[in-house]
């Protein structure tokens, strides 16, 4: 039975797609992913209503490259509602401090979600995992998405997938960039906007290099039948200290 220790597994996933994307670079990776048999998680915007998300007028076929897309058994992610921060809250996992859900009432969760996946189902595209902008949501975020049957969530720290007391499926989201890891199972996040210039060659040649051993959201899913253990919560805690100190060299050097 395969397990977490059975050698580091590895997904791909790049947040904020919509239809005003940076298409020359998204059009660049993808070639670089359909090349290497890779199957991403695509967080998908239902509305985007983000100025900073505005890069390319927007792109007529956008949803019929959805569907193709998951129909090639990429996964396609509830990137909240219409990307845009409402409040300073931080979430669950407490950075950073702006969220389009997280602080919110129920009801107000629960409407801007169904609102979402009626964009979703409207264009003949089903949510395979909630992906929240920025990072922040909140327990009431968890339960309302169970509500709208949705079972799994691509974020968190932890060395790989788990499942919560209610049932919820977590594949977290460790890292930004590509790097060997010796075990566990590890989701990169990548915004287009640092796949520019020489990025993209670097990130090309490290896919190369951790190409192999890459799998899909299902096959991370089928993994996430454990616990989280105190290890996990270690990771956790690790990251979320090493993110810390991050800002704040960033704001002392500002």
């Amino acid at each position: 039975m395969s397990s977490h220790f059975d050698g580091p597994r590895y997904l791909l996933r790049f947040d904020d797609i919509c239809p005003t994307m940076d298409w020359s670079t998204w059009n660049a990776v993808e070639e670089v992913l359909v090349a290497q048999g890779v199957k991403p998680i695509l967080a998908v915007v239902p509305d985007n209503q983000d100025p900073k998300l505005m890069v390319d007028p927007p792109a007529p076929d956008f949803w019929e490259r959805v569907r193709g897309w998951q129909a090639r058994g990429w996964a396609i992610g509830l990137h909240g509602y219409q990307h845009l921060s409402v409040n300073s809250e931080s979430g669950i996992l407490g950075f950073p401090s702006k969220s389009e859900f997280a602080g919110l009432p129920h009801e107000e969760q629960l409407r801007k979600l169904k609102l979402g996946m009626e964009i979703f189902a409207r264009e003949g595209v089903r949510p395979d995992a909630w992906i929240a902008p920025s990072h922040s949501f909140d327990l009431v975020t968890v339960a309302a998405l169970r509500e709208l049957g949705v079972w799994t969530i691509s974020d968190g720290m932890a060395f790989g997938p788990y499942q919560d007391n209610q049932g919820t499926v977590w594949i977290p989201q460790q890292y930004a960039m590509m790097r060997p890891m010796p075990w566990g199972v590890w989701t990169f996040c990548y915004h287009l906007g640092l796949l520019s210039g020489g990025e993209l060659t670097r990130f090309r040649k490290r896919l190369e290099q951790l190409g192999p051993r890459m799998i899909s959201l299902d096959e991370a899913r089928a993994l996430g039948g454990r616990r989280l253990s105190p290890l996990d919560r270690m990771v956790g805690l690790s990251r979320k200290i090493l993110t810390m100190t991050r800002r704040q060299r960033t704001r002392g050097a500002s």
